[in-house]
């Protein structure tokens, strides 16, 4: 039902021109042989997967920070850094999608032209989305590169250097990924039949098209 009200929802202008743009691709590539398949995800199951999938990753980090740094958490100051956390969290949201769109557009023929920002008010989600084929791989690449920067990375830090400013905040970040995670775990199921295949990004959902021959 969710996934229904989903496809349902009233496209922005950029989400019904970039709609277009994928209807005549598919013509094009319908045209050389090459055959349709939807990796998309509801948003509302992947902020449910979101937790199934990075909820046991956070834990292993707080573990790990605890067993190393047992004499350090008390030094957390809720009333300074509680704060700044939140104002770190909503920028690095924005840093997150920048990522996104950095890393696709290393792989892109046409690079940031091909790179579009863009924010869905009723499930408060922001996103990034590539206009051009891509493969696998670079599709997987660029779905990740954010929680492992901005996530990972932060985390692992935590845990060496006894910040719980880091280890929240890198937490966040890696919950934040967990509907990234979702998508690559989808393209990863995805067993194409064809030699050869490549990846579009949805214009206005959660994951991407396959179009193999």
């Amino acid at each position: 039902m969710n996934r229904r009200k989903e496809k349902q929802r009233k496209l922005s202008k950029a989400e019904r021109r970039r709609k277009e743009r994928l209807e005549q691709m598919e013509i094009a590539l319908s045209k050389q042989g090459y055959q349709k398949k939807d990796l998309t995800i509801g948003l509302v199951f992947a902020n449910i997967m979101a937790l199934v999938l990075c909820l046991p990753v956070i834990i292993v980090f707080f573990i790990a920070f605890f067993m190393r740094n047992a004499q350090f958490y008390m030094e957390w100051d809720t009333g300074r850094e509680g704060p700044l956390l939140i104002l770190v969290w909503i920028i690095l949201i924005v840093v997150h999608e920048l990522i996104h769109g950095m890393t696709w557009a290393v792989f892109a023929p046409s690079h940031w032209k091909s790179i579009e920002f863009g924010f869905i008010v009723k499930y408060l989600t922001p996103y990034c989305t590539c206009g051009e084929p891509l493969k696998k791989q670079q599709v997987i690449i660029g779905a990740l590169m954010p929680t492992l920067v901005l996530g990972i990375l932060p985390a692992v830090i935590a845990v060496f250097s006894g910040s719980m400013f880091w280890l929240l905040t890198g937490c966040l970040m890696i919950l934040g990924g967990g509907g990234d995670l979702t998508i690559v775990l989808k393209l990863l199921q995805y067993r194409s039949k064809g030699k050869d295949v490549v990846y579009i990004d949805h214009p206005y959902r959660a994951g991407a098209i396959a179009f193999e021959r």
